[in-house]
C-alpha cells in the first residue's frame, strides 16, 4: 500500500465527480488524503504549489464506491475457506457463487477474523470498493473490526450495523435489546472515518424464496401474507426508544406491508430519523406507492440490493406469476424521492458492482431470458450514484464521502472507461485499474 507525496495532481481521461454543481472534471489535486482542487487542468494548477507533481492516469476516474449492505468479514472468512493466496476478485466471485449455500464457519477462532479482513479487502479494493456498511455485525464481528482498526489493518470505510438477535438466548425480548443498548454508553455515529457504529439490525419479515415476505396481498388463495417476525406494538416501541436515544434502526423487511409497518413505524418516531439514517432494507416486493413515498418524506433510507432479484427472480415468478415482474421497483423508490443505497448482501447473493449496476439498468435475472418489467429500469448513472451519493448518505458520510469535490476524502477508482457511456454490455467488462482510499493506493492493475 503506498501513500504520495503530500500533493499530488492527477489527470486521468476524464473524471465523473457525481458532484451536480460540476459533474466533469479534467484533474484533481490530493493533499493530505482529501481533494483539494478539482475541475479543468488549468485550474488544479494554479491550486497547488508550482512543483506539484502531475500523475498521468490512462483511464476514468470515478469516487470510491460503497457496498451499502456487505457482510465484509463473513465475505473474508469464505475468501479464506475457498482461495488460495493468489487467487484474484475474478475468482473470489466465482467460488462464492459456487458456494452460495454454505454461510462459512459460525465460530472462527479470533484470529481467523483478522486474517479475513486483511484477505477479503483487496478483493473489494479491486472493484472499486472504498467502504462498505456492515448490515448485521455480531458483537465478536464488532471485535474483529476493532482489532483490524487498532493495528492499521483496516482500509475498507466501515460501518458496522450491530446486530441483537431477538429470541436467542440472553436476548429474549426488546427490552433485553434495549437493556444492551443503553448500557454500552455509545450510540449511532460513534466512531471515525474508518469505523463507525450505524443503525441497528433487526427483522420485520423473512425471505422472499420461503415465502415469509409479509405482504399486503395473500400470498395464496389460503390467505397466507407471510411472517412477521416482530410484534408490531414491540416493534414500534423499540423504534421510538431508539430514535430518542441516538440509535438509527435498520429493518430487513422484503414486503409490502413489512415496509408498511417500518414506515409507519419511522413516522412516529420523528424527526429523529432522518439524521440517524433509518433503513428499510431490501424492500423489493411489492411496496406500495404510498409507502415508497411516507417513506422518503419521513428521511428512512431504502438499502436496495440488486443482487437479490437476480438471484430470485426465476423463482419469485413461478410463485407468483406477473406480480413478480415489477420486483425490486428501484425506479419507482427514486420516483418517489427516497434516497436508494445499493448493496449486494455478499459474499451470499452476486457483489460484482459491474454486474450489478448492468443488472439494475437491463432487469435482466438468472437463468431466464426474459427481463423483468422494464418499467422498474434505471439508467447506470443511476445506479453509479446509489453506489456514491446514495450509500455515502446511508453511512452518515454525505459530507465527505460519495463524491470527488473540494474537501472530501480522496476516495476513487481509475476504470479502464466510463461506464456511463459505453454499451450496456460493456459494463460488466470494465477494469478497475486503481483504487485509492483517503491517498493511499489500496490496489493497482496494469491496464491491459
Amino acid at each position: 500500500m503506498a501513500t504520495k507525496a503530500a500533493t499530488t495532481v492527477y489527470r486521468p481521461h476524464h473524471v465523473i465527480t457525481l458532484n451536480p454543481d460540476a459533474p466533469h472534471a479534467e484533474a484533481f489535486a490530493v493533499r493530505n488524503g482529501r481533494i483539494c482542487a478539482i475541475g479543468e487542468l488549468a485550474e488544479v494548477l494554479a491550486a497547488v504549489p508550482k512543483s506539484t507533481p502531475v500523475e498521468e492516469l490512462d483511464g476514468v476516474v470515478l469516487p470510491g464506491l460503497i457496498d451499502a449492505h456487505m457482510h465484509l468479514q463473513r465475505g473474508g472468512l469464505k475468501a479464506l475457506d475457498y482461495l488460495g493466496p493468489d487467487d484474484d476478485v475474478e475468482a473470489f466471485i466465482i467460488a462464492m457463487h459456487d458456494s452460495f449455500d454454505d454461510d462459512g464457519p459460525a465460530h472462527p477462532p479470533f484470529g481467523d477474523r483478522i486474517r479475513a479482513i486483511e484477505r477479503v479487502q483487496p478483493l473489494l479494493h479491486a472493484l472499486g470498493f472504498t467502504g462498505v456498511i456492515d448490515p448485521a455485525v455480531t458483537p465478536d464481528e464488532l471485535r474483529g473490526y476493532r482489532a483490524a482498526h487498532a493495528r492499521g489493518l483496516l482500509t475498507m470505510r466501515t460501518l458496522a450495523m450491530p446486530y441483537l438477535e431477538i429470541g436467542v438466548p440472553g436476548i429474549p425480548d426488546v427490552d433485553a435489546v434495549i437493556a444492551r443498548l443503553d448500557g454500552v454508553g455509545v450510540a449511532t455515529g460513534f466512531g471515525d472515518e474508518m469505523l463507525r457504529l450505524g443503525p441497528i439490525k433487526v427483522y420485520a419479515d423473512g425471505e422472499a424464496l420461503a415465502g415469509q415476505a409479509l405482504l399486503e396481498e395473500p400470498w395464496d388463495d389460503a390467505g397466507y401474507r407471510g411472517l412477521q417476525r416482530i410484534d408490531t406494538t414491540e416493534y414500534e416501541r423499540l423504534v421510538t426508544w431508539c430514535a430518542s436515544h441516538g440509535w438509527g434502526v435498520g429493518a430487513h423487511a422484503v414486503g409490502g406491508a413489512a415496509v408498511a409497518l417500518v414506515v409507519a413505524a419511522a413516522e412516529r418516531a420523528g424527526a429523529d430519523v432522518r439524521g440517524l439514517r433509518f433503513q428499510a432494507i431490501h424492500a423489493y416486493l411489492e411496496p406500495s406507492a404510498e409507502a415508497m413515498r411516507r417513506a422518503a418524506a419521513t428521511g428512512v433510507v431504502a438499502s436496495l440490493q440488486p443482487s437479490i432479484i437476480w438471484h430470485n427472480g426465476a423463482g419469485l415468478r413461478r410463485a407468483l406469476g406477473e406480480r413478480a415482474e415489477t420486483a425490486n421497483p428501484v425506479r419507482s423508490w427514486l420516483d418517489a424521492g427516497a434516497c436508494v443505497a445499493f448493496g449486494s448482501d455478499g459474499p451470499y447473493f452476486a457483489f460484482d458492482p459491474r454486474h450489478l449496476m448492468w443488472q439494475a439498468a437491463t432487469r435482466r435475472i438468472e437463468g431466464e431470458e426474459r427481463p423483468l418489467d422494464a418499467s422498474e429500469a434505471i439508467s447506470i448513472d443511476e445506479a453509479l450514484a446509489a453506489y456514491t451519493t446514495g450509500a455515502a448518505y446511508a453511512a452518515l458520510a454525505e459530507h465527505e464521502r460519495g463524491a470527488l469535490r473540494p474537501g472530501y476524502r480522496a476516495d476513487w477508482a481509475l476504470w479502464s472507461a466510463d461506464p456511463t457511456t459505453v454499451p450496456i454490455d460493456e459494463v460488466r467488462s470494465l477494469i478497475v485499474l486503481r483504487t485509492d482510499v483517503g491517498g493511499r493506493t489500496v490496489h493497482r492493475k496494469e491496464n491491459p
